[in-house]
């Protein structure tokens, strides 16, 4: 009986799994839409493509060979900033502006806050995922568009604050775009009208398939190009991830509206191919990310 009992509870559990599943696609007006909740293997199987981990070659030095002079050098040719500090800067470049022109994604101009069709026709029925029946007793969740064969992964359900310290009350669900073998690229949506106001590109291990460039800065860029296009960020922030070194430059940038775009250029010293972490060139852009707050709060 007692065993009869424990198989009950199992089959008692898989069922509130599926019918929560069930509750999400009730939700979605596309029936292309399948959800796949906590299931680990699908997880191993999405994660594990060779794709999501190609790395650009333009990035990468493992055998050392690039010296940190020139525009890979630690410090800006004016002395200025030294890459390797962790440093708070008092002064807004007056350069900034700058983060919030000309963002091209795969070479084509886009504008934040952006929808899943903004992304492209493979993404758009994204937009008909209900979030108000997602939660962490599912996740991880995978999304998958049947159709496009596009997945939408949601590891954290929550909704993250975004520079709450500044009076915007915006929250944001972080989730992976992945297909066809490749990270496609990251995305921070909006739950009250599911717009998209952050886009990230090879977060993580991840090396995203999608180009994301601010004024004509993306990955393979070093930081000292960058710095001659917006001047000082306004914090460099180091974080040990384990297998390698976050370097983080971040700018600010609010406009008359009172609306703010922030933008975060990544060096991570080491990048992971699938099987090893190999060295990157110094000081070279590997990652980029930017976001949008409104001031309609």
């Amino acid at each position: 009986m007692k065993k009869f009992s424990q198989f009950n509870k199992k089959i008692f559990a898989l069922s509130l799994v599926g019918m929560l599943a069930l509750g999400v696609l009730s939700g979605c007006a596309s029936s292309n839409l399948k959800v796949i909740p906590k299931d680990i293997d699908a997880l191993k199987a999405l994660l594990q493509e060779k794709g999501n981990f190609k790395v650009s070659e333009s990035i990468l030095d493992e055998n050392g060979d690039q010296e940190a002079t020139g525009m890979y050098a630690d410090t800006t040719p004016d002395g200025k900033v030294n890459w390797n500090e962790e440093n708070d800067y008092e002064t807004v470049s007056p350069k900034a502006e700058e983060i919030s022109k000309n963002i091209t994604l795969d070479d084509k101009k886009i504008a934040l806050p952006m929808t899943f069709s903004d992304l492209g026709e493979q993404y758009a029925e994204f937009n008909n995922v209900d979030f108000s029946k997602l939660n962490n007793d599912m996740a991880p969740i995978i999304i998958e568009n049947t159709k496009t064969k596009m997945n939408m992964l949601v590891l954290n359900t929550d909704a993250m604050p975004i520079n709450a310290t500044m009076g915007f009350d915006q929250e944001a669900v972080i989730v992976d775009l992945l297909g066809g073998g490749t990270h496609k690229i990251s995305v921070g949506i909006n739950l009250k009208d599911k717009k998209i106001l952050t886009l990230s590109t090879n977060g993580a291990s991840f090396s995203s398939e999608r180009d994301l460039k601010i004024n004509g800065i993306g990955v393979g860029n070093t930081f000292n190009e960058m710095y001659a296009k917006f001047g000082n960020p306004v914090k460099i922030q180091k974080n040990e991830m384990g297998h390698y070194t976050d370097t983080m430059a971040m700018y600010a940038y609010t406009d008359e509206k009172g609306n703010m775009y922030g933008a975060y250029f990544v060096h991570s010293d080491k990048k992971f191919d699938g099987k090893n972490y190999i060295k990157t060139k110094p000081n070279v852009i590997t990652a980029v990310n930017i976001f949008y707050l409104s001031n309609n709060k």
